[in-house]
C-alpha cells in the first residue's frame, strides 16, 4: 500500500515533485560537505599537531651568529631551562627576494606583491618539526635538481609538476630547478618555504648573506600569553634572537575556512527551512484535496498511525533517497571544499568523513520525516461532517477584512484583490515571506561583506588615516632607505617624507613611533604596543564616549583587549614602559600610571596597542608604525601626484590606495567575489524554484476563484494582473524585511564574528545603489518572470469549472 501511495503522490504534480526532490538532494549535500569542513574546521590544530607536529613558535637566528663560540650551548641552555617548552630543532634557512625564482609562463612583475608581503626562504625537508606532505597527504622526498614549492605558490602562478625554474643565486649564478612535488605547509603563514634536497641548498646558499638557523619550540600550554612571556625572558638571558613568531597565529586559510563554515551553515538553515515550508505547505494542500476522502475513511473507522504514514509517503522516500545522494555525492565534494578554501589543510581522515557526514544526514532524514508526521496530524481536524459537507460549513460567512471596493475608487480591481487576499489569508503566505526575506538577506550579506571589508574606511582598524597611495616596500628600495637611516639617524618614514619634499611632491607619510610596554594581571604579564607621536593622536578615530588622550599620563586602549581585561574609560592602569634612559642610548623600564581617556577599534592579531597622549615623549623609539599614505592634493590631482611618484621610486612600486587595499586582501576579495556571485546566484535560483513551486500550488487551488472571475467578465490580463500584484506585494514586503535584518541583526551578527579575530567596531558599510536597487530588482525580475511562466496555464481555466466552488 505504501508504494502504491507513493507511486500515486509521484504521477500527480510532477514538476513540483522534482523541485521538492532537488532541493533534498542539495540540502543532504550541503549538509554532509558543510559538517566535513566544519569539522576539519575545528580539527585543523589538532590534525596539523598530530601528522606535521607543527611547532607552537620559532626563533631566528643569523647563521653567522651561530658560529660563535658558545652560543649554540647558551641557547639550548636556555632551553632547556623553560619548564614550558617540551621539544625543539632546528632548521636552515636562506632568505631569498621575491625574484630570485622565475617561473615558465608568468610575468613575475604581475604576481611580485604577493610575495613581497611574505618572507621567501629557501630550505630542506623537515625531518623533526612543521612537517610537509603533498596534496594526496602523503610524505614525499626532493632529489637532488629539483624543488618543491607550496601550494599557494602554485594556484598563484599555476604552476605544475614537471615544469622547469629558474633559481638566481644573489652572486649571480643561475640554476634550472624541476618541480618535483606540490606541498601542503602549515607552518606560520608569513614564511613561504621553498624545499630543495640538501645537497642542492648546500650549493644554492654558498656565501649567503641571509642565512638563518631556525629553532622550531612546541610548548605544554602554547597560547599568545605563554609565548610572549617565552619572548621577554629569552631576551633578559641575552639571547641573541633576530625575531620569534608564532607558528598557530591566525593565517588567511583559517580565516577562509571560518568565513566559509558560517556561511555554509547560513545556506544549510536556508535550504532546510526551506524544505520543511514547502512539505507543510503541499502536505496541507493534498489534506485539503483529500478531505472528504479521508472523512469518509474516519467514518468507515479506518484511523490508525500506518494510515497516516501512506499520506507521507512520497516525503519518507524523497528524505531517504535525497539522504543517499547526499552521502554518495557529498564525500567528495567535501573533500574539494576543504582543498578550495582551505588548501594547507590536511583532510581528517576517511572514515572520519563519512561518519560525520553520515550522522549529519541521517539527522536531517529524521528531521524530515518526524515534520512530515507532524504535519499529519491535521488529520485530527478532519471530521466525518467533512465527507458529507467539505468546506461548506460557514467559514464564507465570517467576518470579512474591513476594506471595500466601492470605497477605493482610485485602486484597480486586481490590486484590490491581491491586497484583500493577502490580508485576509496572511497566514498562507507567511512562510513564502520568510523565504524571500531570508533568500534576500543571504544575498545582500554576501555583497555588503565584499564591499565592507574591501572599503577605505576599513583601513582605520589598522590605524590609517587616509590611503590614497601606497609604496611596495622591495628589497633594494628597503635597503637603500635603511642604509641612510642607518648613516643618518633619521627614521625610515622621516626619509621618505624628505625625499618627496625634495622632489616638491606634495604627498607625505603618517607614521607613529612605537616601542614595547606591559601591565602586570595576575601575577603574568601582558604586552602591549606603545605608541605616541604629536600630531598623530589627534587623527585617530577613537570610540564613542571617549576623548583624544593629550596629557602625557592620559592614554588609549585598543578596544578588544580592554574589554577582556575589563578596562573602561576613566580607569587607571599601571604600564611598565620602555623608555629612553638619561643619555637616550638605550632604554629602561618605567613604571606609569596612565588614565584610560578613550577606546579605539583595532585589529590587534595578537599585539594590543596603547596610544599615548599627544604631549608624551619619552618612549624609547624602538620601531614604527604607518599610518597614512596622504597626498595633499585635490582628489582630481590625486593620478598625476601618483604618476611623480611612481618616476621617483619606480613604476612597479607606488600604486594607488584603492589598488593597494585590493592587493592587501587579493584572496579575501577572491573568496567574497566566489560568495556575491556563486552563492547569490544559487539563492536567486532557489527562490525561482520556490516561486515555480507555490505558484503552481496558487494556480491549481484557486482554479474556482479563476473560473468565478472569468464568468464575471474579467479578462486573462486582469486575472495575471492579479497574481502578478500579490507577487510584488510580497516581494515589497520580503525586501523590506531582508534590509531591516541585515541593517541590524547582519551587522550586529558581522561585527560579532569579527572580533574573534580580535577587532571590534567592525560593521557593514552598504553601497546605495547595490544594496538597495540593483540587487532588489534582480530578485523581483527573477520571481515576477517565473510568476508569469506559471500563468500560462490560467487561459486554460474555462467558466464551468465554476461549479467545483
Amino acid at each position: 500500500m505504501f508504494f502504491k501511495m507513493l507511486k500515486s503522490d509521484l504521477k500527480r504534480k510532477k514538476g513540483l515533485n522534482v523541485i521538492l526532490f532537488i532541493f533534498i538532494c542539495a540540502a543532504s549535500i550541503l549538509v554532509f560537505s558543510g559538517s566535513v569542513q566544519i569539522f576539519s574546521n575545528f580539527t585543523r590544530e589538532a590534525t596539523a599537531k598530530r601528522l606535521c607536529k607543527s611547532s607552537d613558535t620559532q626563533f631566528w637566528l643569523l647563521s653567522e651568529r651561530f658560529t660563535e663560540e658558545d652560543l649554540s650551548s647558551r641557547i639550548s641552555g636556555a632551553l632547556k631551562k623553560e619548564p614550558d617548552v617540551t621539544d625543539w630543532s632546528t632548521t636552515k634557512i636562506a632568505k631569498i627576494s621575491e625574484t630570485a625564482i622565475e617561473y615558465p609562463h608568468n610575468d613575475l612583475h604581475e604576481n611580485r606583491y604577493m610575495f613581497m608581503l611574505k618572507f621567501q626562504g629557501l630550505t630542506t625537508m623537515p625531518r623533526e618539526h612543521d612537517l610537509v606532505y603533498d596534496l594526496n597527504d602523503r610524505p614525499f622526498c626532493v632529489p637532488n635538481g629539483c624543488i618543491a614549492i607550496p601550494i599557494e605558490v602554485q594556484s598563484t602562478l599555476g604552476v605544475k609538476v614537471g615544469d622547469k625554474v629558474k633559481y638566481t643565486k644573489p652572486t649571480g649564478e643561475v640554476y634550472e630547478l624541476e618541480i618535483c612535488s606540490i606541498f601542503k605547509d602549515n607552518m606560520d603563514s608569513n614564511v613561504v618555504r621553498y624545499i630543495v634536497s640538501d645537497a642542492d641548498y648546500e650549493v644554492l646558499t654558498e656565501n649567503h648573506i641571509n642565512s638563518y638557523i631556525v629553532y622550531n619550540i612546541q610548548m605544554k600550554d602554547a597560547n599568545e600569553e605563554s609565548i610572549a612571556d617565552l619572548k621577554e625572558r629569552l631576551y633578559k638571558q641575552d639571547v641573541p634572537v633576530l625575531s620569534i613568531v608564532s607558528s598557530s597565529s591566525m593565517n588567511d586559510d583559517v580565516i577562509f575556512m571560518e568565513i566559509i563554515s558560517v556561511f555554509v551553515i547560513i545556506v544549510s538553515v536556508f535550504l532546510i527551512l526551506i524544505i520543511f515550508m514547502t512539505i507543510r505547505f503541499t502536505m496541507i494542500a493534498d489534506l485539503k484535496n483529500e478531505e472528504k476522502e479521508i472523512g469518509m475513511m474516519k467514518a468507515l473507522g479506518v484511523d490508525s498511525f500506518s494510515f497516516r504514514w501512506l499520506f507521507a509517503a512520497k516525503y519518507i522516500a524523497f528524505a531517504v533517497i535525497g539522504g543517499i545522494v547526499g552521502i554518495i555525492a557529498g564525500l567528495p565534494i567535501a573533500g574539494a571544499f576543504i582543498n578550495m578554501f582551505g588548501p594547507d589543510f590536511i583532510l581528517p581522515e576517511r572514515w572520519q568523513m563519512i561518519l560525520i557526514g553520515v550522522i549529519s544526514v541521517i539527522a536531517i532524514i529524521i528531521m524530515m520525516i518526524a515534520f512530515s508526521l507532524i504535519v499529519m496530524r491535521r488529520i485530527n481536524k478532519i471530521s466525518v461532517i467533512d465527507a458529507i459537507h467539505g468546506e461548506n460549513r460557514g467559514e464564507r460567512f465570517s467576518k470579512r477584512f474591513p476594506m471595500f471596493l466601492h470605497r477605493r475608487k482610485k485602486m484597480s480591481v486586481p490590486f484590490f484583490i491581491a491586497l484583500t487576499d493577502i490580508l485576509m489569508r496572511f497566514k498562507r503566505y507567511i512562510f513564502l515571506l520568510i523565504s524571500y526575506s531570508l533568500g534576500i538577506v543571504i544575498v545582500l550579506l554576501g555583497f555588503n561583506v565584499r564591499n565592507s571589508v574591501i572599503n577605505p574606511k576599513y583601513t582605520s582598524y589598522w590605524l590609517y588615516n587616509n590611503l590614497d597611495f601606497s609604496i611596495r616596500w622591495n628589497e633594494e628600495l628597503q635597503e637603500d632607505i635603511f642604509n641612510e637611516a642607518k648613516n643618518t639617524g633619521i627614521y625610515f618614514a622621516d626619509i621618505v617624507n624628505k625625499r618627496l619634499a625634495d622632489a616638491d611632491i606634495p604627498a607625505h607619510l603618517d607614521s607613529m613611533y612605537a616601542t614595547r610596554g606591559y601591565m602586570k594581571i595576575d601575577s603574568k604579564e601582558k604586552f602591549f604596543d606603545i605608541l605616541w607621536k604629536k600630531g598623530e593622536v589627534e587623527k585617530k578615530i577613537y570610540r564613542k564616549g571617549g576623548k583624544v588622550p593629550k596629557l602625557a599620563n592620559e592614554a588609549a586602549m585598543s578596544a578588544y583587549t580592554a574589554g577582556k581585561l575589563g578596562i573602561n574609560v576613566g580607569d587607571v592602569i599601571k604600564v611598565f614602559i620602555q623608555e629612553n634612559n638619561e643619555d637616550k642610548t638605550g632604554y629602561v623600564e618605567n613604571e606609569r600610571e596612565l588614565v584610560i581617556t578613550a577606546l579605539i577599534d583595532y585589529m590587534e592579531d595578537g599585539d594590543p596597542i596603547i596610544i599615548m597622549g599627544s604631549e608624551y615623549e619619552d618612549g624609547f623609539r624602538s620601531s614604527y608604525y604607518f599610518t597614512g599614505y596622504t597626498i595633499d592634493a585635490p582628489e582630481a590631482e590625486k593620478p598625476a601626484v601618483i604618476a611623480r611618484m611612481k618616476e621617483l621610486f619606480g613604476s612597479e612600486q607606488v600604486v594607488d590606495g584603492k589598488q593597494d587595499l585590493k592587493n592587501s586582501v587579493k584572496q579575501f576579495d577572491t573568496l567574497f567575489m566566489l560568495f556575491e556571485y556563486v552563492v547569490g546566484g544559487a539563492i536567486v535560483l532557489i527562490l525561482v524554484l520556490i516561486t515555480y513551486l507555490y505558484m503552481s500550488i496558487f494556480v491549481a487551488e484557486e482554479v474556482p476563484e479563476t473560473a468565478l472571475l472569468k464568468s464575471l467578465g474579467f479578462r486573462n490580463i486582469s486575472i495575471k494582473a492579479w497574481y502578478l500584484l500579490r507577487m510584488v506585494i510580497l516581494l515589497v514586503l520580503s525586501i523590506a524585511l531582508g534590509e531591516l535584518y541585515l541593517w541590524t541583526l547582519g551587522t550586529i551578527f558581522f561585527g560579532s564574528f569579527m572580533t574573534q579575530y580580535e577587532v571590534t567596531g567592525m560593521k557593514l558599510y552598504f553601497e546605495f545603489p547595490v544594496s538597495f536597487i540593483v540587487i532588489p530588482l534582480i530578485i523581483t525580475s527573477a520571481v515576477l518572470f517565473t510568476t508569469i511562466i506559471n500563468l500560462r496555464n490560467i487561459k486554460h481555466i474555462g467558466i464551468w469549472k465554476i461549479s467545483e466552488e
